[in-house]
């Protein structure tokens, strides 16, 4: 099992890899849900992370608000993504939707071929955008949308998919009938999914109770410090 710590900047880094988190999302300003951090900071995260053997996963995002990036952002992105890969950081954590609500797929897809530009393999995350992926739809229609965008991201190169199973800030547990349909689609078609938002080390024992085919689950305090 995955225990990944979502955490900003570097100030409880060695504690949560020394309280079992195995793999790290690196974010800076939590407080919009996560943007791209210093080159500095990725380097010593980096090199901690390297040295424990723990996974470092960075978020490629260029500002807080929604998921709707124009060319100056995606641009932006794309050349912080390219500086990882030079670097040598093995995980991305990336998403995008476009006006209408759909999956960006043309971007994404521009991102996953980054790394081939210094012949660097990479892996890749999409973030809670994908809860955004449908949004302003019927339920059932939305949910369709987003069914459709798990094997299109399988497809594009994707292998984690982070979501709280929907877009509302509610309890997760409300949402397991969702996550059971998403897992269910994500297992046909060889890519994961990673519950989070209300993830914690007190409730996650709960939660592969209720969704034991799981490999991997986040949080900002999803290990004990």
């Amino acid at each position: 099992m995955i225990l990944e710590a979502c955490i900003e900047n570097v100030t409880y880094l060695k504690d949560v890899i020394h309280a079992g988190a195995t793999r790290i999302e690196l974010c800076d300003n939590l407080a919009v849900g996560g943007t791209t951090v210093s080159m500095a900071v990725r380097d010593y995260a980096k090199f901690i992370c390297d040295s424990n053997d723990v996974e470092l996963a960075v978020m490629i995002r260029v500002r807080g608000g929604d998921f709707v990036y124009n060319n100056i952002e995606k641009s932006i992105m794309y050349n912080d993504l390219k500086e990882m890969a030079k670097q040598g950081v093995k995980r991305a954590v990336i998403g995008a939707v476009t006006e209408s609500g759909e999956l960006d797929k043309d971007y994404i897809k521009e991102l996953i071929g980054a790394p081939k530009f210094f012949r660097k393999e990479m892996n890749f995350t999409f973030h809670m955008a994908f809860d955004r992926i449908g949004e302003g739809l019927e339920p059932e229609e939305a949910l369709e949308k987003r069914l459709e965008a798990i094997k299109t991201l399988s497809k594009l190169g994707v292998d984690t998919i982070l979501t709280h199973g929907s877009a509302e800030n509610n309890d997760i547990f409300d949402n397991i009938d969702t996550l059971k349909k998403y897992i269910s689609v994500a297992k046909k078609y060889n890519i994961n999914i990673m519950p989070g938002g209300g993830v914690t080390f007190e409730n996650v024992d709960k939660l592969l109770k209720k969704l034991p085919s799981i490999t991997a689950v986040h949080g900002t305090r999803i290990v004990k410090l």
